[in-house]
């Protein structure tokens, strides 16, 4: 074995290794030193380099770029055809132009020159991306959605039918109500204010509150079913009976539904604006609260009556009432009485109620082909004492049906 030989090769083994050594200390003297007061290699900012700029540069860079960003909305709300802009300058949304400047410049400068220097050739080969972020006032936004928040929402509205003066019907969409929160929505938008993700676009979904009368209840009513009208003198009596006749007022029944007159007007109390009037108790005349309200229920069965609806629960006063005919009234008491009737027609009837001051009619709006051409009449026979009430069905003129309906004992 050469002994020499193995000394010649190490030693220019040995002599490679420090040329490597020196040639990569070199490098990295020239990596710092080209980077001295400027971006060190490998920094981007979203795939811009900023390698070489110094530290005005990155500082112009950055506000160029902040105010591309803030020169669009920083949010779009959306619900349906509607929309709603969020402009920056509205919730003082600010770009953080100095701290991403000073980040950029200050990569591969944290530690010292040695630390430094490695970290500068970590960087020129594998990068490093600066973000710029932003801050806003979440107060700005918290009042801006709260005033769209004002905007969207919308009671129900149920649709509706009215009488025209001649005779016309004329209808009402109904409303579907709308409550939106926008606690969640600030909590969405904020991270992407902070990111500077503008236009931030935001489909609201509030929540919907369907009315109870829809459009397709009312879609099928195009006449008068039936009217009546009774008369009263102004005053306690005439203000009990109006108040009384106003919870009717656009009152839906359903086919086959039933409507009960004490859930549909309430209780008759000082409290629900109702005064002292006369009433009918135990057989005697007499004042309490609420006298009249028995007019309105006694208006409402003639003309559901007339109209070919179904009375399932009535009864009769004591004594004969002198706003209607003799066993066609319908006395109610808050827990005692009620009148409830039913609609046995194919499609949904609706009330409509007419309040002179000194006149109620009361209206059954429906669907004219429900009753097949007939027209309705009532007769009552026998002495006032004890009437007997019939309901008289004609077509073409002829009697077709003769209904019985009830007879009254006074």
């Amino acid at each position: 074995m050469n002994f020499s030989s193995i000394s010649t090769n190490k030693a220019i083994a040995l002599g490679i290794v420090g040329l490597a050594f020196t040639a990569a200390a070199v490098s990295c003297i020239s990596v710092s030193t080209a980077n001295q007061d400027c971006v060190v290699m490998g920094v981007q900012s979203n795939g811009t380099t900023l390698t070489g700029m110094s530290k005005k540069e990155v500082r112009k860079y950055f506000d160029k770029e902040a105010k591309k960003a803030l020169s669009k909305n920083a949010a779009v709300l959306s619900y349906k055809e509607r929309h709603w802009n969020i402009q920056p300058n509205e919730i003082d949304l600010q770009a953080k132009v100095d701290e991403a400047a000073d980040a950029a410049y200050s990569i591969g400068r944290e530690s010292n020159p040695v630390t430094n220097l490695i970290n500068q050739m970590k960087l020129a080969i594998f990068g490093k991306n600066v973000v710029m972020t932003a801050s806003f006032d979440k107060e700005k936004l918290k009042e801006k959605l709260a005033a769209i928040e004002k905007e969207v929402d919308t009671p129900p509205a149920n649709a509706e039918v009215s009488l025209q003066a001649n005779g016309s019907i004329q209808k009402k969409p109904a409303v579907t109500g709308l409550t939106l929160d926008t606690a969640p929505i600030a909590e969405e938008l904020a991270p992407k204010f902070e990111a500077l993700e503008l236009t931030a676009k935001v489909e609201l979904e509030p929540k919907e509150d369907k009315p109870f009368v829809l459009d397709e209840d009312i879609a099928n009513i195009d006449s008068v079913l039936g009217s009546y009208t009774t008369r009263f003198y102004p005053g306690d009596r005439g203000d009990n009976i109006g108040l009384a006749a106003s919870h009717l007022q656009g009152a839906l029944i359903r086919s086959q539904a039933t409507l009960s007159f004490n859930n549909v007007v309430g209780q008759r109390t000082r409290a629900a604006g109702y005064k002292n009037a006369g009433v009918i108790v135990n057989g005697e005349p007499a004042v309490d609260v609420g006298g009249g309200v028995c007019q309105v229920s006694s208006t409402l069965y003639n003309a559901i009556l007339l109209a070919g609806l179904k009375p399932t629960e009535r009864s009769n006063h004591s004594l004969p009432s002198s706003y209607v005919p003799a066993g066609r009234d319908a006395t109610v008491a808050d827990g005692l009485l009620d009148f409830v009737f039913q609609n046995p027609l194919p499609h949904p009837v609706m009330l409509r109620v007419s309040n002179s001051g000194s006149a109620l009619t009361i209206y059954v709006l429906g669907t004219k082909a429900d009753l097949g051409g007939k027209t309705i009449s009532l007769v009552s026979e026998g002495p006032s004492t004890r009437p007997s009430v019939y309901r008289i069905w004609k077509q073409d003129g002829k009697v077709v049906e003769r209904e019985f309906l009830h007879t009254d004992t006074f």
